[in-house]
């Protein structure tokens, strides 16, 4: 039993990305860093060399090509590689591409990973005027820029399907439902917390974190235009929850639909 790390990167990222795997001593199974072959914001990739040499360097560091649906592909991707290789009895930890972790982040998302819970090395609640409340223990959110950690079984088809959806809005829209799809690819956190209902933010997990300064340029997610920032973002979705409910409540029909057809059939 042993654990994955997973990250999703963009093309801007990836050389600062490959400067910071080497550092990462922990006994992590695999390093998987998805990657898209053509992005929604950035266009067509190409794998560079450099990739290439430190996958042939450390065969624990792979890609996975996923399609394009934002941040959430680390989570995706990481519970697709880890159904593609088999590894039903380890743990995955969705990690940030522009962090530097120290080791023992990923040693306490485990000692504190129960079979019900998730994990993160950073939580926090809202406030009644929706401010930034840091916790430990029981958390309202997870991010993922500090590590969240899954079991296999955890994994959502729900989000896939959801995802599905990311596809098929544009960010320049004001129609109501593009713009709540545009919120969830900006603020996927908030999608993953509310799929998940048990929720705990290790001690002294932001002790082990340091974000790296790229992290804070442009292309950040927690810099968006269309919402402000990623609180913003969290408010449009929380604000207007029903949306995400309606979403999930078709997918529940859909599923009962589908399982009735089958059986029908049988």
């Amino acid at each position: 039993m042993g654990f994955i790390l997973s990250c999703t990167t963009t093309p801007k990222r990836l050389d600062k990305l490959i400067q910071i795997i080497p550092h990462l001593k922990v006994n992590y199974k695999f390093f998987v860093i998805n990657l898209c072959s053509e992005y929604k914001r950035f266009g067509k990739f190409k794998i560079p060399k450099k990739l290439l040499q430190l996958c042939k360097s450390n065969k624990k560091v792979v890609f996975n090509f996923v399609d394009d649906y934002g941040p959430v592909c680390k989570y995706l991707g990481g519970f697709e590689f880890i159904m593609k290789k088999k590894l039903f009895q380890d743990k995955l930890i969705i990690i940030d591409d522009d962090t530097f972790y120290h080791n023992d982040l990923f040693y306490q998302l485990l000692d504190d990973k129960t079979k019900n819970n998730i994990t993160t090395g950073s939580g926090f609640n809202y406030d009644d005027k929706f401010n930034y409340v840091i916790v430990e223990g029981e958390t309202t959110m997870v991010e993922g820029y500090a590590g969240i950690c899954f079991e296999y079984s955890q994994y959502s088809s729900f989000i896939k399907w959801y995802t599905k959806f990311y596809n098929h809005f544009s960010f320049k829209s004001d129609n109501i439902i593009d713009k709540y799809l545009s919120a969830s690819f900006l603020g996927d956190d908030f999608i993953i917390s509310q799929e998940y209902k048990n929720k705990f933010a290790v001690k002294n997990g932001r002790r082990y974190l340091s974000p790296q300064p790229y992290g804070f340029e442009d292309d950040a997610l927690h810099k968006n235009t269309c919402f402000g920032s990623n609180m913003g973002s969290y408010k449009f979705l929380s604000d207007n929850i029903k949306i995400y409910e309606t979403f999930k409540n078709k997918y529940y029909l859909n599923k009962q639909i589908n399982e009735n057809s089958f059986l029908f059939i049988k």
